[in-house]
């Protein structure tokens, strides 16, 4: 049966980026400098923001998440003969950055409850050809980091955590993103941080010749920084590298919205919380974080009992207007899954079509929040 729409509801957006008027003020400012590109003001203190979050000031901005990740997959001179460990069930970007280098990918299953990798699903996929392991935390939540470095160490792997949905999110008191080698956050429009299309690198570890190396790769392979310090005469080529930073446009509007991160993580994690009191009798699987983990609230998600239940709600709500949506096929049933080394991953092949998430950002009210919450009571409870 065809259901639509109440009459004079709008439809509610999965997604809205907030617009703080500071954000405003910041762009308006940073256009008036006609300082655009990279290294200016707003990035500086753009810098400064997400170094206090994680606790130190290794951090360095770039247009993208992914960028991040290429970067940190150049600063570790991955070749063909070396494997990366990577989640199934993540964005392609994740594996893309890695195999961009020519890196072997291997993927590794998900633990069903949390939709994130683990110690154990880890341990199943390393030879000793493995150099790396990238960790995606996962809807605002936190794979257990302390069993994973431990592992990790153990056998000499660094840990690269692609923490691109998980910027605000602590556990066991720290910042997620500061317990690998290298972590990279998102601040692209659907993140609950934004400058529309932007991330950041973050380098966890003091070795000046790692931040060194990082700063050659993001002056486009050269050696400018130490040119820019008065350290050589003259700049060079050093390295293969591309254009990785954030323009300092993007910086201005990254600024205005890191100086709301208070309110917009008490918002995010207010909408979960009344979800989550909504929803946790009825006959799903929340995705909630560990004990050892306080999430940003950036996405509230839950499991249907199969696959046909899923389907069934969403279509549904995409009649009502609900902003329901799924999220994307793992990757070791993709098209491109031939090309690397899928392996078997049957908790990720199992769950993904039965996964559905719920609109939360600034613009989502409580009556919208209070609508999704009485059609899923009515068709699952």
């Amino acid at each position: 049966m065809m259901l639509d729409r109440p009459v004079g509801q709008e439809p509610i957006r999965f997604h809205a980026p907030h617009m703080p008027p500071s954000t405003y003020d910041a762009v308006a400012s940073a256009l008036g400098s006609k300082h655009l590109r990279a290294g200016g003001r707003f990035s500086r203190k753009a810098r400064a923001l997400v170094g206090a979050h994680v606790g130190h000031d290794r951090v360095f901005l770039t247009n993208s998440c992914t960028s991040a990740l290429e970067v940190a997959a150049l600063a570790l001179d991955l070749g063909p003969e070396d494997e990366i460990i990577v989640p199934s069930f993540t964005f392609c970007a994740t594996a893309t950055a890695f195999a961009r280098k020519g890196a072997r990918i291997v993927l590794a299953d998900i633990d069903p409850n949390t939709m994130m990798v683990s110690a154990e699903t880890i341990a199943a996929r390393i030879t000793n050809r493995t150099r790396a392991v990238v960790v995606v935390h996962y809807g605002g939540a936190a794979a257990r980091m302390d069993g994973i470095t431990a592992l990790c160490a153990h056998h000499g792997i660094a840990v690269v955590e692609d923490a691109a949905q998980a910027f605000g999110s602590k556990q066991t008191g720290r910042a997620v993103g500061t317990a690998g080698l290298f972590a990279a956050y998102s601040f692209h429009e659907t993140k609950i941080i934004s400058s529309g299309h932007g991330g950041a690198l973050v380098v966890n570890s003091d070795k000046p010749v790692l931040r060194e190396r990082v700063e050659e790769l993001l002056a486009r392979g050269t050696n400018y920084p130490a040119f820019a310090r008065r350290e050589v005469s003259h700049y060079e080529w050093t390295s293969v590298s591309s254009s990785f930073e954030m323009p300092d446009l993007n910086a201005a509007l990254l600024y205005g919205q890191l100086k709301h991160t208070r309110e917009i993580l008490f918002k995010s994690r207010a909408i979960w919380a009344f979800y989550e009191k909504r929803l946790n009798r009825l006959p799903v699987t929340i995705l909630r974080p560990d004990e050892a983990t306080q999430t940003n609230g950036y996405s509230f998600a839950f499991l249907c009992a199969d696959r046909s239940c899923a389907r069934r709600i969403l279509e549904k709500s995409e009649q009502l207007g609900l902003g329901l949506q799924s999220h994307y096929k793992p990757l070791h049933l993709s098209r491109f899954a031939g090309q690397i080394l899928a392996g078997h991953c049957p908790a990720a092949s199992d769950s993904w079509e039965r996964l559905i998430r719920l609109p939360v950002h600034m613009d989502l009210c409580a009556e919208d929040a209070g609508r999704i919450c009485d059609f899923l009571t009515s068709e699952l409870g």
